[in-house]
């Protein structure tokens, strides 16, 4: 596990979580939509990196049962003590979607007896301004903590201005015997959207948009009542949660020949995961047992039409509107068992039964393949074993079986029946059987850790643009080799790197009548490395910086690998300086200080002829100002 602390994320150039996060070994970042709430790629799925990346807040998953990317902006960073990064794991604690790992973020909670405050702002290039605030207050026997902040931006693009609004909570009371907390999170996101520039508008306007009007919103709940009790013969912990998330957009046609399109989807789900750990020991072997249960049950509804005001309305030929009612109903039961043989050997057994219903619809259309439901039982594992040569040295082994659940944009479909109407096409869940090998190295100084790591995939789940539909794609597979050291060399000063080496490609099979064995995935980069310093200056001054390299990439859409060029390779730097004086603190950060002109994402187009991509920012400036109380 790779965890980033919150020392780490203050001094940290990065303004977003997915750019942190864009800094860890194997993991690739990229903007498809020109908002704020990038993709993320956890060991090489592509355009299905969001599915294949289990995200957790205090380990309640984020992901949603629709294709959106994780809502990372609405967590305030200042409210994260930790985060977790598990690679190549987690189906066994924490279900489906977690084939490429798991990011588990930790946001703090009021510690027993302590009390602060900080107010703070930041203002930056393209009209960035941001005004924050927090305070934790607590006693022997309750605390209380809030984190709130206002932010605003034009972004590099037109027609891309973002305002986002967080607010975060939490209650939590203290026992002799445990505790329990009430936490409730509230976000509102209001975000214009750029549309892709073409390749010729990339040389000539890359600041443009073809997508004047075009925008989307997004207004978040999140409740959870949770805690732990000390049982003696082992630690109980349970949590109850609801989320609750409405998002609009309208996507405008500029062809003239279409129609626009207004949708509304409001998401909800409740939770329950009650766990137990009990620690014991047997014939000189010390071992722990955990046990649980998870519980998901998801309501879901999507009207679409060519505008708001027709979202109620039956679908007509000029008017084609949609209600798309679907639910999904989890039901897990997991175990893991911990064997300590001796202070060197550790042994790892863990299994998750789980039995999943969905349900579709279409209820404008009443056709027999405009709805149906089903039932998977999916099955996740892991043996994994970590051996200590030296006092510094340990090496791991690690094989399990994963899987992930389609979503619901992944079975239905608003045009891809036989009359170009409305259709529920319910896939087969996708399963990966998964290995690894390790080694690390640890001292005072120095930790440097080398991985390597196998996954052979069935029944991948994709959207096959020509036919408009979603199909589970041919057998495929995903190798590489990470490495990744950081070493403090000086009191003073500090190192980190990291360098990724992924092979993503498709087994054997055909896509479209296209035979694609032995086919790069697209969006997979071959090489991602990263390198970065942290130097104390002076005892009230900092300094950080990172460099980042991303290799070339198939473009989307490209399984043929018959585009004739590959999206280019590119570097960007990001430098932060930092000063205390007394009580406040006062930031500069730089991000791509070398000016660079690139893009993360990019589509080929249905002739095969050109691409679409999204143009990041060139170089930008963040001034940041915070004051503790």
């Amino acid at each position: 596990m790779t965890v980033i602390t919150a020392k780490q994320i203050a001094e940290s150039a990065a303004k977003t979580l997915p750019q942190l996060l864009s800094q860890e070994a194997g993991i690739v970042t990229r903007d498809s939509t020109g908002g704020p709430d990038w993709q993320i790629d956890l060991r090489g799925f592509g355009i299905t990196g969001d599915q294949n990346t289990l995200v957790l807040l205090n380990g309640q998953r984020l992901n949603e049962i629709e294709l959106t990317t994780i809502g990372w902006t609405a967590i305030p960073l200042d409210s994260i003590e930790r985060i977790e990064i598990l690679r190549g794991s987690g189906s066994v604690l924490y279900g489906g979607g977690a084939t490429g790992g798991a990011i588990n973020i930790i946001t703090r909670t009021p510690p027993q007896g302590a009390s602060a405050a900080t107010v703070g702002g930041s203002v930056g290039s393209y009209g960035t301004q941001e005004v924050r605030a927090s305070a934790n207050v607590a006693g022997q026997s309750i605390g209380f903590n809030v984190f709130a902040n206002d932010y605003a931006s034009d972004n590099y693009r037109a027609n891309n201005r973002v305002e986002q609004k967080n607010l975060s909570s939490s209650v939590r009371l203290f026992g002799a015997q445990g505790d329990i907390a009430l936490k409730v999170d509230l976000d509102s996101q209001d975000l214009r959207l750029p549309g892709a520039r073409t390749a010729a508008e990339l040389e000539t306007d890359p600041r443009g948009t073809s997508t004047p009007g075009d925008y989307a919103t997004r207004d978040g709940a999140r409740v959870a009542l949770g805690g732990s009790y000390d049982l003696g013969f082992g630690q109980f912990a349970a949590e109850l949660g609801y989320r609750d998330t409405t998002r609009t957009s309208l996507l405008k046609d500029y062809s003239g020949f279409g129609t626009d399109t207004y949708t509304d989807t409001r998401s909800k789900v409740w939770s329950f995961t009650p766990r137990l750990k009990m620690p014991y020991g047997a014939r000189g072997i010390q071992n722990s047992l955990i046990v649980g249960v998870d519980l998901d049950y998801w309501d879901y509804l999507s009207r679409r039409a060519p505008s708001q005001a027709a979202l109620d309305t039956p679908p007509t030929p000029t008017s084609p509107t949609a209600h798309v009612n679907a639910t999904q109903r989890d039901q897990a039961f997991f175990a893991q068992h911990h064997s300590a043989f001796g202070e060197g050997t550790k042994l790892t057994l863990g299994v998750r039964w789980q039995r999943s219903t969905i349900a579709a619809q279409d209820a404008f259309n009443t056709a027999a393949y405009a709805s149906g439901s089903k039932t998977s039982t999916p099955l996740a594992w892991e043996i994994a074993l970590r051996h200590e040569l030296t006092t510094t040295t340990s090496v791991y082994g690690r094989v399990g079986q994963s899987f992930r659940l389609p979503t619901v944009d992944e079975v239905y479909s608003q045009f891809g029946g036989p009359l170009f109407d409305p259709i529920v096409a319910l896939l087969e869940p996708q399963t990966s059987r998964d290995y690894e090998l390790g080694a690390e190295y640890r001292t005072a100084m120095l930790r440097s850790r080398v991985s390597a790591f196998a996954m052979n995939l069935s029944n991948e789940i994709y959207f096959f643009a020509p036919t408009f539909s979603n199909i589970n794609l041919p057998p495929s597979f995903r190798r590489g080799v990470e490495l990744d050291a950081s070493a403090a060399i000086s009191p003073v000063v500090s190192l980190f790197g990291n360098v990724s080496l992924t092979d993503a490609r498709f087994r054997d099979g055909a896509i479209g009548s296209v035979d694609v064995s032995g086919n790069v995935i697209p969006l997979v980069p071959r090489l991602k490395a990263n390198a970065g310093i942290a130097w104390q200056l002076a005892p009230n001054t900092r300094f950080s910086g990172v460099v980042r390299y991303v290799g070339s990439q198939y473009y989307d859409n490209d399984q043929t690998n018959t585009f004739p060029t590959h999206m280019p390779a590119y570097t960007v730097i990001d430098v932060k300086f930092t000063q205390t004086i007394s009580k406040l603190t006062l930031g500069l950060a730089l991000n791509n200080l070398s000016n660079k002109a690139y893009y993360s994402y990019a589509i080929r187009n249905g002739a095969g002829t050109s691409f679409n991509a999204y143009p990041q920012a060139d170089q930008t400036v963040l001034l940041t100002a915070e004051y503790r109380l």
